[in-house]
């Protein structure tokens, strides 16, 4: 089967302390410490048999996140961007809908003819963490496109229990393509819905959302967040083309934080009540938590959900006195949040399809990889 694999060299920096299990398994806590001088390529390789507790899908769409991209991009030194885990060569990919093939002689939730996507960190049930309910932070998580094959192929097989079923999409769109697209796009919205339903606390309908950034991570939490109910989203996105995205799926307030100045915008929209809800899309800690500290409103939640690559400096006074939570968020595993995002698109309440802006075929999947790094459209999408 046609797959795209990232492979480099392992080659620890001299100053990266590699643990023995890091060592022995070739696979890096911190990939941007260890994984140099990466190569990205269309390959062949052999269809996968599913284990006794996983399906086997066809897949039929996967977008291309910003961890995908930040695995080829590299600094001065060769060092991939990517920060967290990540074990080479792997077929990468983990957003994605496709549909049940086959199943392991275990698996018992779903059939061949099912349509499914996937939730991405493998948890093993038994661990500390895993037994108090945070399966997202298991001792012995492994992660779909990360440290097993993922979804740029046309088949891969998954732990059953991190699927779930999208067939309820057949009813909301008027093709099965159109629901397979906006399927496609059910994992990074779930990435934003965890931050703000599950991480932070008492956020209500009516409140102002800003979103600072509006790549695929920030337009889908804006939808989440329209959906939900906020009075106002706003967002700040200094990318022509994102702000043009983001206006064609219904925003108005959307601006360029390098054209306006955003604590004056915030101010003015919110009649100087200020944001009740500040999320973090963007990476640019430097500048977004200056204008995110300066324009707290009363008991407000920050939500950061961005990789940065430094830390921002944080004024605490701020946050006490205006009673307000910095939460961080990462992953979305449990919680009932992909069944809960799926039927807000089933409701007809998220729709993503404007901002799929790109599709490429699977033999070009590393020129999808190439575009989304331009950093110009919504969501891209490989089709199998």
């Amino acid at each position: 089967m046609r797959s795209l694999v990232v492979d480099a060299e392992w080659d620890p920096r001299p100053e990266y302390d590699v643990s023995d299990d890091e060592r022995e398994s070739k696979k890096a806590m911190n990939a941007s410490r260890v994984w140099r001088n990466p190569e990205l390529r269309v390959t062949e390789r052999e269809r996968p048999t599913p284990d006794d507790d996983e399906v086997l899908v066809r897949v039929r769409y996967a977008g291309v996140c910003g961890s995908d991209v930040s695995m080829v991009e590299t600094d001065e030194d060769g060092y991939v961007h990517y920060s967290a885990y990540l074990g080479l060569p792997n077929v990468t990919g983990h957003e994605f809908v496709g549909e049940v093939v086959g199943t392991g002689t275990d698996a018992q939730l779903f059939e061949a003819g099912d349509l499914v996507t996937a939730e991405v960190t493998d948890y093993c049930g038994r661990c500390h963490m895993c037994r108090q309910g945070f399966q997202g932070h298991c001792e012995n998580f492994e992660q779909l496109g990360f440290t097993i094959p993922g979804a740029f192929a046309e088949y891969v097989a998954v732990p059953e229990k991190l699927c779930w079923d999208v067939s309820p999409l057949r009813e909301a769109y008027e093709t099965d393509d159109e629901a397979l697209r906006a399927a496609a796009t059910i994992e990074p919205s779930t990435i934003t819905y965890h931050g703000l339903f599950v991480r932070a606390d008492g956020i209500l309908p009516g409140d102002h959302h800003v979103y600072h950034g509006a790549g695929p991570i920030g337009l889908t939490g804006m939808n989440v967040s329209r959906a939900a109910g906020a009075g106002n989203v706003i967002a700040f996105e200094p990318s022509d083309e994102r702000r043009a995205i983001a206006r064609e799926l219904g925003f108005e307030h959307v601006y360029s934080p390098i054209e306006r100045d955003p604590v004056e915008t915030i101010d003015s929209i919110t009649d100087g009540e200020g944001a009740d809800v500040h999320v973090e899309t963007a990476g640019a800690v430097g500048q977004t938590y200056p204008a995110i500290e300066e324009t707290l409103a009363e008991g407000a939640n920050v939500v950061h959900i961005s990789n940065a690559g430094a830390d921002p400096d944080i004024a605490l006074r701020r946050y006490q006195g205006n009673g307000a939570q910095l939460y961080g968020a990462e992953g979305h595993t449990g919680q009932q949040v992909f069944p809960r995002v799926i039927r807000l698109m089933a409701a007809g309440r998220l729709d993503n399809r404007s901002m799929i802006t790109s599709t490429f075929d699977l033999s070009a999947a590393d020129e999808a990889i190439r575009r989304a790094a331009e950093r110009v459209d919504g969501k891209v999408l490989i089709e199998m």
